[in-house]
């Protein structure tokens, strides 16, 4: 995505001082809903976002926006992506025409885009950053960038981060994760053409530039030899995987439940409902996709991690076959995945410190991964197949 800017104005800073994630307290985002979209906000609630900002509005009834025939009775999200993406219009358009198509079809529950008062499903807004002087007015004086702003139909639900979920959710997580490759199988858009995501399984070996974040000789080297490792096994064999339109970030954070209750146990359970965030959509292998669903089933798993990749992938190949070359790359994947999420969490926090939400992943992911890794892949792969099976 860097250096491609498709027309937008340049901004007051200078590359260092760039504003990455947009600054939108309360009141600005407020005004962008009533300017952009005609509504008449009655709450706002900020949500977390890596970095983005995302906010649940809820609206009132009178709305002045007439390509909206009905209000959304849940309310809606406000996007405001963040100044790097924002440079990639075409990307964002095929986003957009990916949940389209998915709503459209009603294959799988994503969050429906919303027409501005313009008739887009966009718009590139000015806005300044954060003030030093505490409350002081807009001026010249304040950096500013250039941010597209979104609208989507918010979908109820609750996220799948944090839950204490029993082994079948695993298997209901595989299942949605192979409906939707098989409803984008013949999805094709010319803005994915541009996608070249860091976080793009195949950007792993690039992770190398990026050792100097990690802390300790020992994680280093597990670190390094998972980057080869991919390097020598799945990178060898990349043109000779199967691709299509994937998500990208299959993850607890993206993943939407609804509560039920366990007829079994009096507890708590648990329904797959949706999937949320497609930022890191992008054109890439199958095997890819349900390799990043395990890798963050397996951090959320309480009772038995190493086990999750086979309830995953029951589900998963029940909607969407995957040919021996692709399973024998599994585990490497799913270890890349780790590798990946955890030099990245680390580079980003070494920018932002303070937002514990970029060290979600680090809290297990350390001894998970080498746990993982340390696994003889013969052991692993006999205890899937069992797990498998037993849902056959």
């Amino acid at each position: 995505m860097e250096g491609i800017s498709n027309g937008i104005p340049a901004n007051n800073c200078s590359e260092s001082e760039q504003l990455v994630k947009p600054y939108v307290p309360p009141d600005v985002a407020r005004e962008l809903v009533t300017r952009l979209y005609g509504l008449a906000v009655q709450s706002i609630k900020e949500l977390v976002s890596y970095d983005d900002k995302n906010f649940h509005i809820k609206v009132l009834e009178d709305y002045d926006n007439a390509n909206i025939k009905e209000l959304c009775p849940h309310g809606y999200i406000l996007k405001v992506l963040n100044a790097k993406d924002s440079q990639c219009e075409s990307i964002i358009d095929a986003q957009n025409a990916v949940l389209n198509h998915l709503t459209t079809n009603k294959t799988v529950t994503c969050p429906r885009p919303i027409l501005n008062k313009g008739g887009k499903f966009k718009s590139l807004e000015k806005l300044y950053g954060k003030s030093t002087e505490g409350d002081e007015p807009v001026s010249s004086e304040r950096p500013y960038a250039f941010y597209i702003v979104r609208l989507y139909a918010f979908i109820p639900g609750k996220l799948l981060y944090g839950k204490s979920c029993p082994v079948h959710v695993w298997y209901k997580v595989g299942l949605l994760c192979g409906t939707l490759d098989k409803a984008l199988k013949d999805f094709h858009h010319p803005g994915y053409k541009q996608v070249d995501s860091l976080w793009s399984l195949k950007q792993i070996p690039n992770l190398v530039k990026y050792l100097h974040v990690i802390k300790g000789p020992k994680r280093k080297a597990l670190i390094n030899e998972v980057i080869q490792a991919f390097s020598d096994e799945v990178m060898s064999q990349y043109d000779k995987l199967p691709k299509g339109i994937i998500h990208g970030d299959f993850n607890e954070q993206n993943i939407l439940l609804e509560e039920q209750a366990n007829q079994e146990t009096a507890g708590k359970d648990y329904n797959v409902v949706g999937i949320l965030d497609f930022g890191d959509s992008h054109y890439s292998c199958y095997v890819f996709e349900v390799s990043i669903a395990i890798m963050y089933m397996m951090l959320e798993d309480t009772v038995d991690p190493l086990a999750v990749g086979g309830h995953v992938l029951a589900g998963y190949l029940k909607e969407w076959k995957l040919t021996d070359l692709e399973l024998s790359l599994i585990k490497c994947c799913v270890a890349g995945r780790f590798a990946q999420s955890l030099t990245l969490g680390e580079y980003s926090y070494s920018l932002d410190p303070g937002n514990e939400y970029l060290m979600t992943s680090a809290k297990k992911g350390w001894s998970l991964l080498e746990n993982f890794w340390r696994v003889p892949k013969a052991e692993l792969y006999s205890t899937w197949k069992k797990i498998i099976s037993s849902y056959k």
